[in-house]
């Protein structure tokens, strides 16, 4: 029998309301039957990027995410900056979806006790996308996301979403699809579209935007998703645009998403590019796999290398 390759799992306790740790033991098992595990749990100092850091020194190539979609990016993050001159595909990325949406996982294969996993090594590739942006303060800073990425209503009612009032909180506990369902209505009720400049292969352009969303899934948050295809190693990023919208048309948006439709009606675009710049004329919240900063400006791409996944 082959020898289990060493692994490090990277924990997030606080995923899925901290309940990350009790969803980790019911999946615990099928990870030890495939790899020799490390488990490092996430803390607020940032410690675990050290132990990331060593078990790359030491020859280690398989990393898992157990926790929500910004674990996984978080972990595919730092394996981009600290693997030095090792190729990015020799890297293996795997994921136990512990979090609230897990839109990495979409469309859900493997469960364990009700947890999706991707955690048998593979030869299939994925894209690894890249956020440069400037924050307010003028600092500028780089984030890989393996996932999505968006500015407008999906960016600020994630940032509702991880904040919440008591009423979304309490949803947050008791019905998750309901707590991102309340997010999204609550910021679309005080919404004001954001004037930008967008700067794509296409060419420059000024729009209002309702909602900007730059992605290698077709999956948003919850039950939203785009009606159309995404492609996970093809070198673009998907980029679907709510542009000018009323309350009541976003809305409409809103609803349409839930049903999986997107394209057909006016204010809404939809194109592939390598490369996509957004300039705002103040502040905006940028949404990067489900985490929220504060930027000014922000130019997408794409690394040229690819990570392997976990099926």
């Amino acid at each position: 029998m082959a020898a289990r390759p060493a692994a490090v799992v990277l924990l997030n306790p606080a995923a899925g309301g901290n309940r990350g740790i009790a969803r980790w033991q019911r999946a615990e098992g099928a990870v030890r039957r495939i790899c020799e595990p490390r488990v490092v749990e996430t803390d607020l100092a940032g410690e675990w990027r050290f132990a990331v850091r060593q078990a790359i020194e030491d020859g280690t190539r398989l990393f898992i995410a157990a926790g929500g979609d910004g674990t996984v990016s978080a972990l595919a993050d730092e394996l981009a900056r600290a693997r030095g001159g090792i190729p990015l595909d020799e890297f293996t990325l795997g994921a136990i979806g512990l979090g609230s949406s897990n839109d990495f996982h979409k469309p859900c294969g493997r469960r364990i006790a009700g947890v999706p996993i991707r955690i048998e090594p593979s030869e299939q590739r994925r894209d690894v996308c890249v956020a440069r942006y400037t924050a307010p303060d003028g600092s500028a800073h780089t984030r890989c996301f393996v996932i999505s990425a968006s500015v407008g209503v999906v960016a600020e009612a994630n940032a509702f979403f991880n904040e919440g009032d008591a009423p979304e909180r309490w949803l947050r506990r008791k019905w998750t699809g309901g707590a991102i369902l309340y997010a999204a209505l609550h910021t679309i009720a005080t919404w004001r579209n954001l004037p930008v400049r967008l700067r794509s292969a296409g060419g420059t352009a000024r729009t209002a935007v309702t909602n900007l969303s730059v992605s290698k899934t077709p999956f948003v948050s919850g039950m939203f998703r785009y009606d159309r295809s995404v492609a996970p190693d093809d070198g673009f990023l998907a980029v679907h645009l709510c542009e000018g919208m009323s309350r009541k048309e976003a809305l409409r948006a809103l609803v349409d998403l839930a049903r999986g439709r997107f394209e057909g009606r006016s204010k809404r675009r939809h194109w592939n590019s390598w490369r996509l710049a957004v300039a705002a004329e103040g502040p905006l919240a940028l949404e990067l796999d489900g985490e929220v900063v504060q930027a000014r400006r922000v130019t997408f791409g794409v690394l040229r290398e690819q990570v392997k996944l976990c099926r």
